[in-house]
């Protein structure tokens, strides 16, 4: 049985963030294309110039394996080999349990 995961994260750019930005946005649509691709997701940080957020999340560690072989990923990796990365802090997270969530289930203290 696969195991569900999330790839949670940020990885920094500096000026070069919107160029870097375009590149992960076509990555994004083909990865989301993928079969065990639930979400891939890029955007700017807003409080961090430079800083591009990730959240990915997959049905197991397989279809990661595929992912990663893909034409599109080559792609993307040459596109920005001219830009460098200055930090970076990604994780993955295994998902055990998931349910529906409203803010307004929370009881306040």
């Amino acid at each position: 049985m696969a195991e569900e995961f999330i790839i949670a994260g940020w990885m920094d750019y500096g000026p070069h963030r919107d160029q870097v930005l375009e590149h992960f946005g076509v990555c994004a649509a083909a990865s989301r294309d993928e079969p065990g691709c639930l979400d891939y997701t890029v955007c700017a940080d807003p409080e961090y110039p430079g800083r591009v957020v990730v959240f990915e999340r997959w049905i197991g560690q397989d279809h990661l394996v595929e992912h990663f072989k893909q034409p599109h990923i080559a792609a993307f990796r040459e596109a920005i080999q001219p830009y460098p990365r200055s930090g970076r802090s990604m994780h993955r997270y295994f998902v055990s349990r998931g349910e529906e969530f409203q803010s307004s289930s929370v009881a306040s203290g």
